[in-house]
């Protein structure tokens, strides 16, 4: 300890600072509370975030405040180092998190400086009766203009010893960028700016969607910080993240009591028979290498490496088995092709920490989207493969070749069954979807029946190929209106169509299926001509041979809606949807809603 941060923490405070006690009291009157950070997909928790308490009580008006008035008088490494006894010990005193994560904010100023008690973090770990590997030291960009060569050597340090390491607020500063590039952080957390309203905000939800796409290729995990609405952790989930906390999901506690295992309002939506096909094309192409521990010797690798020449890399777990990592062969030669037992230079390869050669490899879940692999793939520069994981343990590895079949055999099956016109899923397709939601109750769901009005005398006039186009218009304004998790798309044939909802609330699906209506009535309209579209109608014979007069073109929309708890049969579901379609043709404004009684 320096002169001055120990003369610091003896010395009566002076009245003018913004600590109004001695650090001892400082440190007597803190006290900590654990905010859940939940699986996205399951609800189960992964780990807690340590958040100070009672700043207000040692005359700070905030965390920040607390930190920068400990940096100033000299004394933040000892402050720090003891903060993270206090929070050791409230997570450690909580049963339930037992084989979860506990994420720490940490200051880097002044990190890895002589006799910095921060860079003995591990021993304070073990004395709580905790592994590192549990615990995970959050940076942000706050102070990183401070942050010199050292800081950088010093993080990379308490990386090598086991220590998680995430990247915190990402998005609040200008170098975020660099400072991902720099520390290869363990988990990015989203700033709170991009997640307010990022439901409604396509802006925002493209910037998390590629933040989450980057952390990904880089081997990292995303966490949603700060989500407070349902809205915006669906958005959250359709962008990719990986984790989630915020006041949606539960806030900070003291409480022991408080604590949960899971939280079933987070849990998401069962999986659907074609993404379960999917997720099992995945689980049937795994590899499964050797893995090796986080904390093995040199010894142990090279043994591992000898006895199992045909694997080119070896995947690296900690003790809960999540993945840290790879270590590729090539990297091993120099060790591998050293001299005899009694080289010297033999012994001190041997002596070099197996941690040291583990780099980054991109990483995803089980349930990830083909496609989107192949993006994280195609992405990451001179990757073998892609680690796969499941509920954040490591599952085996997918490779390259492996990747390749999974998305010939998608793209096959896709081509079967599909609208040889439009390219959207056919009869099929609906067919199985019409099925799986008769039968689904756990949550509400909306059946949608789509066809165009005065589809044939458009025809007769302008004939086929204007009809096909304007079908093929239809089918691009389709995707473009529904889009996203829960959503369903598909061409029965001819002018008819069909969409699908889950989990969505009705008056969301009316008001997205009315602006689908005006954009086709108005985009339409330019397939007829002058003449047409001033009078507003063309004429033609109709099924009779009666010449009459036909409005241009628009389309009926039927919605059928079952809420959850209701079951039906899907032949029964079928007969409302068609006795539906024919309402909505009645109506004045070609739009019926229904719902089945639960």
């Amino acid at each position: 300890m320096s002169a001055n941060s120990q003369s610091a923490l003896q010395a009566e405070p002076d009245d003018t600072g913004v600590i109004c006690c001695a650090p001892k009291d400082t440190l007597a009157a803190l006290d900590y509370a654990l905010q859940p950070v939940v699986d996205i997909g399951t609800g189960v928790v992964y780990g807690y975030e340590a958040q100070i308490r009672n700043c207000d009580q040692v005359g700070a008006r905030s965390v920040d405040d607390l930190i920068d008035d400990a940096h100033a008088a000299g004394y933040l490494p000892e402050l720090e180092a003891k903060l993270v006894e206090k929070a050791l010990a409230r997570f450690a005193s909580l049963k339930i998190a037992q084989g979860t994560k506990l994420y720490f904010k940490l200051d880097g100023r002044d990190l890895g400086e002589e006799n910095d008690p921060r860079m003995h973090l591990s021993e304070i770990v073990s004395a709580a009766g905790l592994q590192v590997n549990q615990i995970c030291l959050e940076f942000s960009e706050r102070h990183q203009q401070t942050f010199t060569d050292l800081t950088h050597h010093a993080i990379n340090d308490l990386r090598q010893i086991g220590f998680l390491i995430a990247l915190d607020d990402f998005g609040r500063g200008s170098s975020e960028l660099r400072l991902l590039h720099d520390m290869s952080p363990d988990y990015v957390k989203i700033d709170r700016f991009f997640l307010n309203g990022i439901d409604s905000d396509a802006r925002r939800k493209l910037f998390v969607t590629t933040v989450a796409n980057l952390a990904h290729v880089l081997g990292a995990r995303v966490i949603a910080e700060g989500v407070e609405t349902e809205r915006e952790f669906k958005a959250c989930r359709e962008a990719g993240c990986d984790l989630i906390q915020g006041y949606f999901v539960a806030r900070p506690f003291q409480k022991a009591s408080a604590a949960k295992l899971f939280y079933d309002h987070v849990r998401a939506p069962g999986t659907g028979g074609k993404r379960r096909e999917e997720q099992d094309r995945i689980r049937n192409e795994l590899v499964q290498l050797p893995t090796i521990r986080f904390d093995a010797s040199m010894n142990e690798l090279l043994d591992m490496v000898v006895h199992n020449q045909d694997a080119s890399v070896v995947p690296v777990l900690d003790s809960n088995n999540e993945p840290r990592g790879l270590i590729h062969e090539r990297d091993l030669k120099a060790y591998l092709y050293a001299g005899g037992p009694d080289d010297d230079d033999a012994k001190a390869a041997l002596d070099f920490p197996l941690r040291s050669f583990v780099r980054a490899c991109p990483i995803a879940d089980i349930d990830s989207n083909a496609d989107m692999l192949l993006v994280t793939f195609a992405s990451s520069i001179n990757s073998d493969g892609i680690i796969i994981t499941e509920n954040f343990r490591y599952a085996g590895f997918l490779s390259a070749t492996s990747l390749l079949k999974i998305i010939h055999e998608k793209r096959l099956q896709e081509a079967q069954d599909q609208n040889p016109l439009t390219r959207l899923p056919g009869n099929g397709a609906v067919a199985r979807f019409i099925a799986e939601s008769a039968r689904k109750g756990t949550q509400d769901r909306h059946l949608i029946y789509l066809d165009f009005d005065n589809f044939k005398p458009f025809n007769d006039t302008y004939g086929y190929r204007q009809g096909d186009r304007a079908i093929i218009l239809f089918g691009e304004l389709l995707q473009r209106h529904i889009s996203g998790s829960g959503t369903f798309h598909g061409h029965i044939g001819g002018d008819d169509f069909f969409v699908g909802f889950h989990n969505i609330d009705q008056t969301d699906v009316a008001a997205r299926m009315l602006a689908l209506k005006r954009a086709f009535r108005l985009d339409v309209e330019s397939f007829y001509e002058p003449e047409h579209r001033e009078r507003g109608y063309i004429e033609a014979q109709d099924r009779f041979g009666t010449t009459r007069q036909f409005p241009l073109l628009q389309c009926s929309i039927s919605i059928l809606s079952l809420p959850k708890g209701t079951t039906v049969h899907p032949e029964t579901l079928n007969h409302e949807i068609m006795e539906l379609k024919r309402a909505a043709k009645r109506s004045d404004d070609g739009l019926v809603v229904k719902s089945l009684a639960a």
